[in-house]
């Protein structure tokens, strides 16, 4: 007797497995056949949780919510339950009762984390996905589509234009966001129904109901590029612009509305053909990133930290608790904080949230720090140098700076630099955002030697202006340096101030 249940227990152990391995890969039909079939068998915690996930993908939430809250009376104190509860309320449009759970979600888990001293993902815990099916884009390939659509939509009469992070790596970078998910276009609210029909028509397909807005509307291309078509409407008190994230059938004040100056759009010339763009694209970049929007932060949640967010509402604690859930799973205290510093503003007297951000802080402290390089002549300390170093302290903890030596400078210019290296060192060592500075041990051109006086440093990242982007010599380092878990992040490049155009100034200066 007690063999045939071991068989039995180890063939439901097996089939749990490959359920599981269908639902991280996304193969989300075969996952919830197969966690069906173990539903029958034996309804554990573990695969409800799972399948009441399997339904959300498919927006299809709520044939949940009868099953997770009588999992909840059982089990009162699993944080993912109330997590999973929550994503199913927000489904059902049950916003103010999905905010409550999603913030229940948040303090189990910092009752759970605080008392044991662990802050990490726990092997018994189910794993959470957003979305089964994220691609992130092919920056060249995602820009030809782009651009194909913004001139297919202007032929047919549209004014749409690049917005968020699309607009932001155009703005920015001179090209798409490396990491972004999606491609983002802004029309006028008025036109939404009639642009959706053009872009049907242009092979674009409804993904997963937009997940259950009516604003931004989601679109998978055929090649696998998702599109987020924005809706922004004109608010006739103010003549201001309005957007941001909106689900149907709620009180428009339950959303998650953002306000913008007056978007005027132009035309312009494209590869594609013409198309409409922003007249002032930073208006709208400093309305959704801030004023260090050139800046890039891999701490920002636009959703959660936009400082055009107009009020806090139901909608907008839905997905500031579940993101921070989401990345507190993974570990991301740094985003986190950043997150939590933009709630407190909303409510600064909440217990819940003020514990959190003490957790948070407490659980930085105790990580290992990231250390990060940045490297650079430094001659004629500028303003320039100044944004470079300071960017690149804010991706780490510690911060190493590699001055070059003079050598350097007769080599690669055929001149000497104006300060010499000892002088250039020491005023980089008395800044206050540089922890360390060094003489560097090797020219970047030498990829071997480069590398491995790099990894002598002890550091994850090394900062680098985007203008060595893509050349040669930062490909073959960023290959060199891979296997020793470093990477190369690239900045933009201050424009409009060098050592070469101070040198000219000083020397008109001295002609006249």
């Amino acid at each position: 007797m007690q063999k045939d249940t071991a068989i039995q227990q180890s063939q439901l152990n097996k089939k749990m497995t490959q359920a599981i391995e269908y639902f991280t890969s996304g193969q989300d039909q075969a996952a919830e056949q197969a966690f069906q079939q173990l539903y029958q068998q034996q309804p554990t915690q573990q695969v409800i949780l799972y399948l009441a996930q399997l339904a959300q993908r498919r927006q299809a939430g709520s044939e949940w919510i009868e099953q997770l809250e009588a999992l909840l009376h059982k089990h009162p104190d699993v944080p993912d339950s109330y997590y999973i509860l929550a994503r199913s309320y927000q489904q059902n449009r049950q916003l103010p009762l999905a905010a409550q759970t999603f913030y229940q979600a948040l303090g189990w888990r910092l009752q759970h984390d605080a008392l044991t001293n662990i802050a990490k993902v726990q092997s018994s815990e189910v794993p959470i996905h957003e979305s089964a099916n994220s691609t992130k884009l092919t920056p060249e390939n995602a820009l030809h589509l782009l651009l194909q659509t913004l001139s297919s939509l202007k032929k047919a009469g549209f004014y749409a234009f690049p917005t968020a992070g699309s607009l932001l790596g155009l703005e920015r970078e001179g090209q798409l966001l490396e990491n972004d998910k999606d491609i983002d276009i802004g029309i006028d609210w008025s036109h939404m129904e009639s642009a959706i029909e053009h872009l049907q028509h242009l092979g674009w397909q409804e993904e997963a109901q937009s997940y259950g807005l009516i604003n931004p509307r989601c679109f998978r291309h055929q090649s696998g590029l998702v599109l987020d078509l924005c809706g922004y409407a004109t608010e006739q008190s103010t003549g201001d612009t309005i957007s941001g994230l909106w689900m149907r059938e709620v009180p428009f004040t339950w959303n998650r509305v953002t306000r913008f100056s007056a978007i005027q759009v132009v035309s312009i010339s494209s590869p594609a053909g013409e198309i409409c763009y922003p007249q002032y694209p930073e208006q709208i970049l400093q309305a959704l990133y801030g004023l260090d929007w050139k800046m890039p932060d891999a701490n920002f949640d636009t959703i959660v930290c936009a400082p055009n967010i107009i009020q806090d509402s139901y909608l907008y604690y839905c997905y500031a608790y579940s993101h921070l859930y989401t990345e507190w799973k993974k570990g991301n205290f740094k985003k986190m904080h950043a997150m939590l510093k933009v709630l407190l503003q909303f409510k600064p007297h909440d217990g819940l949230l003020k514990n959190l951000m003490q957790f948070v802080q407490k659980q930085m402290k105790s990580q290992q720090p990231c250390r990060v390089l940045a490297l650079g002549f430094f001659d004629l300390l500028h303003s320039g140098h100044l944004t470079y170093l300071s960017l690149a302290k804010s991706h780490g903890d510690y911060l190493v700076v590699g001055v070059a030596p003079d050598a350097f400078a007769l080599k690669s210019k055929g001149r000497p630099p104006i300060m010499d290296q000892d002088e250039r060192l020491s005023i980089i060592e008395a800044l206050a955002c540089v922890d360390k500075a060094v003489l560097v041990g090797a020219p970047m051109a030498d990829t071997e030697r480069a590398a491995h006086w790099i990894a002598q440093q002890r550091v994850n990242l090394v900062i680098c202006g985007d203008e060595w982007q893509h050349t040669p010599r930062w490909q073959a380092l960023e290959i060199a340096l891979a296997p020793q878990n470093i990477r190369v992040v690239y900045i933009p490049y201050t424009q409009g101030i060098s050592s070469t155009k101070i040198k000219e100034r000083i020397q008109s200066f001295n002609e006249n």
